[in-house]
């Protein structure tokens, strides 16, 4: 198996997890609470705010290191303007779901993320 660009493997168990070297991104494939669909989730944070999220039936390896060969610089930029200087705010929660915020530096746009999670232990 050739070695992923840009991506180095902190763990292999339980959870596969990995780190961008240039942006400090973190890919993590980890198993999903039994309230969710899929049994795997596997999810790409910049600065803990999801950027891509998707559900696997097995713990596929594969399928989730082709993805990191896809996407070798994850980085978090405003829908409005472009602008790669985004703060990762704050949480809102409503009972048991979780959902985070960003903010846009330049134009002041706000946006909730999209995966929205059970409750964080």
């Amino acid at each position: 198996m050739s070695r992923i660009t840009n991506w180095r493997r902190e763990s292999r168990t339980p959870t596969l997890a990995y780190r961008n070297t240039e942006t400090g991104a973190r890919a993590i494939l980890h198993r999903a609470p039994d309230s969710y669909r899929y049994k795997w989730r596997g999810a790409i944070l910049v600065d803990g705010y999801p950027v891509w999220s998707r559900g696997y039936e097995t713990k596929d390896a594969k399928a989730f290191r082709n993805v990191l060969r896809d996407q070798p610089t994850p980085e978090l930029s405003c829908p409005e303007c472009l602008n790669g200087d985004v703060v990762v705010g704050g949480k809102s929660a409503d009972g048991a779901t979780v959902q985070r915020w960003f903010e846009c530096r330049n134009c002041g746009h706000e946006a909730p993320s999209r995966i929205v999670y059970g409750a964080e232990r």
